[in-house]
């Protein structure tokens, strides 16, 4: 849910630092050497005429030796203007002969009377114009417009522009801090409130006392007075701040140095005291316990709180703690119109946070004293996220958390909750609303480290399985490389082998060519030799073409090759071996296998010797042949 900004609704009726209706009249002092003061007054003389006016107020901006800027406006004032300046001027000199009317008197005066710590052994009319003096700079520090001059407001700021200058604020703050008990409950410290009041009742008064750097703190320490009125001033000077751009945060940096300051347990316990307090002076004293509400107001409504529900709900559960709710209650009491309002205005604001807190959980309420209901509603709000874990975690090791009675152990959970109570609060931009638990402790940078270090974590992870697949990809690539190299070897033998194939057929291509021709001349010489048939043998009773028909001479060529067709036909006898074959033949018995061959073939007929030498004729064309 977004935040709701914190309209001004119930403001305007509670502070009233800076519109005092009792202001008494305020004399401005405008130069270190001259008592000049501009009064509201009408003059008593008669107006001289305009020129003799003239040289009379020549001689009046001469002796406030003033800019040219300034100069040009005075003489540009209507005559009556003028002279009504002139008259203050001169009943000034008369009613006041010292230098009473200058910031340079007021600074020696503070400065005597801070040397001077204690009021033991004041007289009381030495006391009385101590006193005195103070009230007088503080209407002089009052710088309520005079509406017979409103074109001279430049004017009103001289005082209050001189006391800055000299370091008044400095010098009062000086005697704040320097006072002893005695000065502390007097009058006295209520006046010097009352003029670090009025200075800020001049915006630029306002700015000064906002930019010192410890203002706030010394106005802060003045918290520590039984004096009830003075306490009321510094309420209301506290609660003021916290509507100026900036000052919210430093009021809440002032409370926490009254903290120290005062030793106190826990920061705003002295305001709940003094509300909580109902004997003595205290019983029925409406004022103060209007003015704690009013500023208590103001801290949970203004800065930070504007917009921030979870701010709101930090700083006034801080209040809660104090026992804060069972004291207005009691408040109650007083029947008191003005008192109620502020008390109205506080449960106002309460309820509507904690009825906007409470819909964050989808509830009406939330019982914030119940350890058990918050447990629960942070348990089911973080089951089953991502921060779970962590939650456990925090619930384990503060389990561990050592425990004593005695001894530092709180600060450990002091500790604990300032880190918690810090990222609420804290920014997106790492700036405190609040005054900063932990110095040096910026919520966003150290978020952003855990972040870094998530991410780093997870890129550590990403590379890890980055190198894990890279390593997968690198075996897959070495094995498809192995594969490779592998086909390309077989590839290779393939590509052997095929070529070898190829040189095989081709040469068996050609073979088988060679023997094609070499049948079709053998089949071209047998039909010539058919002509040439022996007379007497078996070949003239053999038919060429039924001979043919049942040779296969491919297959024949295909059983014998060339050298062994060649070496049968070494057996077929010619007639010089008939003729040693005929003179053995009566020892057949004896002769070899291949001579018993040569033998029974050359017995298959005898030719004539012209058949033989044509047989051997045949014998040797189909050598040739071969």
């Amino acid at each position: 849910m977004a935040p709701r900004k914190r309209s001004g609704r119930g403001i305007s009726f509670i502070f009233c630092c800076f519109r005092s209706s009792d202001h008494p009249e305020i004399t401005y002092r405008l130069r270190n050497d001259s008592s000049f003061a501009l009064q509201t007054m009408e003059p008593s003389l008669p107006m001289p005429p305009v020129e003799e006016l003239d040289a009379m107020f020549t001689e009046l901006v001469d002796e406030l030796d003033l800019t040219d800027k300034h100069r040009e406006a005075m003489f540009a004032l209507p005559a009556e203007k003028k002279w009504q300046i002139y008259c203050s001027k001169k009943k000034d000199q008369e009613e006041n002969k010292g230098a009473t009317s200058w910031p340079e008197f007021y600074i020696d005066q503070l400065n005597s009377m801070a040397a001077r710590k204690s009021l033991i052994a004041l007289e009381k009319e030495d006391e009385e114009e101590r006193n005195k003096t103070i009230e007088s700079l503080k209407t002089a520090l009052r710088t309520k417009p005079m509406r017979q001059f409103p074109s001279l407001s430049w004017l009103l700021s001289l005082f209050v522009t001189r006391f800055i200058d000299l370091d008044g604020l400095t010098c009062i703050l000086n005697f704040l801090k320097s006072m002893d008990y005695e000065t502390a409950e007097s009058r006295i410290h209520t006046s010097l409130i009352g003029c670090i009041k009025a200075l800020m009742n001049n915006s630029l008064g306002r700015a000064h006392v906002l930019a010192h750097l410890e203002s706030i703190n010394v106005i802060a320490q003045s918290l520590s007075t039984e004096n009830i009125k003075t306490k009321v001033a510094v309420l209301e000077i506290m609660g003021a701040v916290c509507l100026v751009p900036g000052g919210h945060k430093k009021v809440l940096e002032a409370m926490l140095h009254y903290q120290k300051y005062a030793s106190e347990r826990t920061r705003f316990q002295t305001l709940i005291n003094d509300l909580d307090k109902s004997t003595g002076r205290y019983r029925d004293e409406v004022s103060l316990k209007t003015a704690i509400m009013s500023f208590i107001n103001a801290v949970l409504s203004q800065g930070a709180g504007v917009e921030s529900l979870d701010f709101r709900l930090h700083l006034r559960y801080e209040f809660l703690m104090l026992g804060i709710q069972p004291v207005i209650d009691k408040l109650r009491q007083h029947e008191n119109s003005t008192l109620d309002r502020h008390l109205d205005f506080f449960e106002m604001l309460r309820n509507e946070d904690e009825l906007e807190f409470a819909k964050r959980f989808e509830l009406v309420h939330i019982d914030t004293k119940s350890a058990t209901q918050m447990f629960e509603l942070t348990r089911k709000r973080l089951t089953h996220s991502e921060a779970y874990p962590h939650f456990m975690s925090i619930l384990h090791h503060c389990l561990q958390m050592p425990y004593k009675r005695s001894g530092n152990t709180v600060q450990y959970w002091l500790l604990l909750d300032r880190i918690v109570q810090q990222i609420v609060i804290q920014s997106d931009k790492g700036q405190d609303p609040d005054a900063t638990p932990l110095e040096n402790f910026n919520i966003k940078n150290v978020v952003r480290m855990l972040v870094n270090e998530n991410e780093v974590k997870q890129w550590k992870e990403q590379a890890e399985k980055m190198r894990k697949e890279h390593t997968e990809l690198q075996q897959k690539l070495e094995k498809k490389e192995r594969e490779c190299d592998a086909k390309a070897q077989e590839k290779e033998e393939m590509m052997q082998t095929l070529n070898k194939m190829k040189e095989k057929l081709e040469k068996e291509s050609s073979e088988h060519k060679q023997v094609k021709q070499q049948v079709a001349d053998l089949t071209a010489q047998l039909h010539e030799m058919s002509r040439n048939k022996l007379a007497g043998t078996v070949w003239t009773n053999i038919d060429d073409t039924k001979v043919f028909k049942i040779l296969d001479l491919e297959d024949l060529e295909r059983t014998f090759s060339a050298y062994q067709r060649q070496q049968l036909l070494k057996f077929v006898p010619e007639k010089g071996d008939i003729d040693l074959l005929e003179e053995h033949k009566h020892e057949l018995d004896r002769m070899a296998k291949a001579d018993r061959f040569l033998f029974e073939m050359s017995r298959v007929c005898i030719p004539d010797k012209q058949q033989l030498d044509r047989g051997g004729e045949r014998d040797r064309e189909m050598d040739s042949l071969e």
